[in-house]
């Protein structure tokens, strides 16, 4: 499995899209945590390490940025940040800004974050 053992926080408020993306990374086998809201990640992330956020920056309680900058802030190790996002500028240039890896705008087809989630320097650093 392509994800085995790389760990993956999952922020989505829009259930039904958290759900696919659950299911998809837990497919590839990947352990995978999913949450609704920023307040929900930065409580879970406190009390687990995780190789991966991959995150929605349209949050209902903290605006994307903020919760990237907090999450990383607080990491206990090195952490990769992957946003999908329906928003365009300027919230993109924001997320790279907070420390967003890469930016993916909704739609977007599920092998382009599958391909960059399998990259080997991601294996290599779980």
């Amino acid at each position: 499995m392509a994800l085995e053992g790389i760990r993956i926080l999952l922020v989505e408020d829009a259930p039904d899209i958290r759900e696919v993306f659950t299911v998809l990374l837990r497919v590839e086998g990947a352990e995978v945590v999913p949450v609704g809201t920023g307040r929900e990640a930065i409580e879970v992330s406190s009390a687990r390490d995780f190789d991966i956020v991959l995150s929605d920056l349209g949050l209902p309680d903290i605006p994307g940025d903020v919760l990237i900058r907090q999450l990383l802030s607080t990491a206990r190790r090195r952490t990769r940040v992957v946003v999908v996002t329906g928003y365009g500028e300027p919230y993109l240039a924001r997320a790279r800004q907070a420390g967003a890896e890469v930016v993916f705008t909704k739609p977007v087809e599920w092998t382009r974050i599958l391909d960059w989630l399998q990259r080997p320097d991601l294996a290599a650093s779980a």
